[in-house]
């Protein structure tokens, strides 16, 4: 394998990637990213049975893309991720970089479950890389909220400090991250620590509805006059970040022969409190700023109904993230990013455009129904 030296190896050839978590949306963006910048590099993607269907039609988006990404079947909570000897052993020999994005993030899955994908699977793409003989970089996407229930500064480098977990989520990622950890004395391993992450923003495009959104497509699409009350009484940060900069951000530090060892913020360094957040949204979307608040035992309590529990599972444990005083300390990847172009874009530069496709998304609904 060739890389170009320096601070940033923002060159490289003969990389042959393997991604999990296809479709997922983050995973996708990764892979599209690598398609654009990197015009020798092959892609294989690991997915599900039950979603090969829905990865292909994600491949046909894009015009010329077949010859270099390639759909593989398999699954990471199965030994050698379920796939057949002999793929198990081609890909072994050729893989130089793994990007491990596959997890469950649903608050509603059965805890098993998502100890299984998110704990088990991880151990099982532990266990694939190290038999890799040409591997250069393994690339754990985990989250920010590993710290649980801490409050104050997060530093990077942290993360057992004795916190608890408002859900399952957040702990079987913690879990994740231990076993990446211990691995680190073995693999060359970099870790990734999206906080929220919210859509594109230049384009606003977002493939789920879940944490802020809920609250913000109230909002939005809010037909009447009346204000709607903030689901929270704190003004602590909201640390929200556009996908299209998690993306970016963290290709070009998987790319980095500095960064292999570190564990990496990918948040907002300068978030705004969740009343600016609100209000901003409102602002774009030509709606009144909302105005009160709901205590948050009434905001669950409502979250709860049954009319609207099957939509708000993810926004509850948003609650709990909009009441705790953190603050993601991102040294490792200012310092590094540093060496780029590579800024995370202020919420008020990209919140029209988040706004503007949640109005064309209802206006095409609107135009189906």
């Amino acid at each position: 394998m060739e890389i170009k030296r320096g601070p940033l190896a923002s060159w490289i050839r003969h990389r042959h990637v393997l991604i999990t978590g296809v479709p997922n949306f983050v995973a996708v963006q990764i892979a599209w990213k690598i398609v654009e910048t990197e015009p020798e590099t092959q892609i294989t993607m690991l997915v599900r049975r039950d979603l090969v269907e829905r990865a292909e039609r994600v491949l046909q988006t894009r015009v010329g893309v077949r010859a270099r990404v390639s759909i593989l079947v398999g699954d990471i909570v199965a030994p050698d991720l379920g796939l057949r000897l002999i793929d198990t052993e081609i890909l072994q020999k050729k893989i130089t970089d793994i990007y491990h994005l596959a997890s469950i993030y649903h608050l509603g899955i059965d805890k098993a479950h998502a100890y299984e994908v998110n704990v088990l699977g991880t151990r099982h793409v532990l266990a694939f890389a190290k038999k890799c003989n040409a591997l250069v970089r393994l690339n754990h996407f985990s989250t920010s909220f590993v710290s649980g229930d801490r409050e104050g500064v997060i530093l990077e480098r942290e993360l057992d400090r004795g916190q608890h977990f408002r859900n399952t989520f957040e702990r079987t990622k913690f879990a994740a991250e231990i076993e990446i950890r211990r691995a680190q004395r073995e693999l060359p391993i970099s870790i990734f620590r999206p906080s929220l992450v919210v859509g594109d923003s230049k384009s606003g495009v977002i493939d789920r509805m879940d944490g802020p959104y809920f609250f913000i497509q109230m909002i939005v699409l809010n037909p009447t006059r009346l204000p709607i009350p903030l689901p929270s009484t704190s003004r602590y940060p909201l640390n929200v970040v556009p996908i299209d900069f998690v993306a970016e951000a963290a290709h070009a530090l998987s790319l980095n022969p500095e960064t292999v060892g570190k564990t990496f913020h990918l948040v907002d360094p300068n978030p705004l409190t969740a009343p600016d957040v609100f209000k901003l949204v409102a602002e774009h979307a030509k709606r009144i700023s909302p105005r009160g608040k709901l205590p948050q035992w009434l905001t669950n309590r409502l979250l709860r109904l049954p009319i609207v529990e099957r939509y708000t599972r993810n926004s509850r444990a948003f609650l709990h993230e909009m009441d705790t005083l953190t603050i993601f300390n991102s040294m490792n990847t200012l310092m590094e990013l540093a060496k780029t172009q590579i800024t995370c874009p202020p919420f008020p530069t990209y919140v029209g455009n988040l706004v503007s496709y949640l109005q064309q998304r209802d206006q095409r609904w609107l135009s189906n129904s």
